[in-house]
């Protein structure tokens, strides 16, 4: 009985560490470029940039760069926003993490009913 149990268990582990897919490579400014010269639409690369979670940090001159090879700007705007969203799940993680069902109930500002000093 012990052997079957071992066994089963080991198979589910086996399954399951076998069905995790690899991460996409993230998406650089030069392929998006290079999609831009190839045809693709706006949607397809946006679809492109939400599935390989890419994350763009862009300053003035990535955007001069971009616009100058021909990248529109409903892509241009949607890869600065990539990193505002990232921002945004990031500190929901974190607000999830810390959250506190204490301040739910009692809010910030009171403190432990046991010791608020007008009681």
């Amino acid at each position: 009985m012990k052997t079957v149990l071992l066994f089963c268990v080991a198979v589910v582990l086996t399954i399951g560490c076998a069905t995790t897919a690899p991460r996409p490579t993230p998406l650089i400014q030069t392929d998006i470029i290079s999609m831009t010269k190839a045809g693709m639409t706006d949607e397809e690369i946006m679809r492109r940039i939400d599935g390989t979670r890419t994350v763009f940090r862009l300053n003035s001159d990535d955007v001069v760069r971009l616009r100058q090879e021909g990248v529109s700007d409903r892509v241009v705007t949607y890869m600065l926003d990539t990193y505002t969203r990232a921002a945004v799940a990031e500190q929901r993680r974190q607000d999830a993490y810390y959250y506190d069902d204490y301040y739910f109930h009692y809010g910030f500002y009171y403190g432990h009913p046991w010791h608020r000093w007008w009681w």
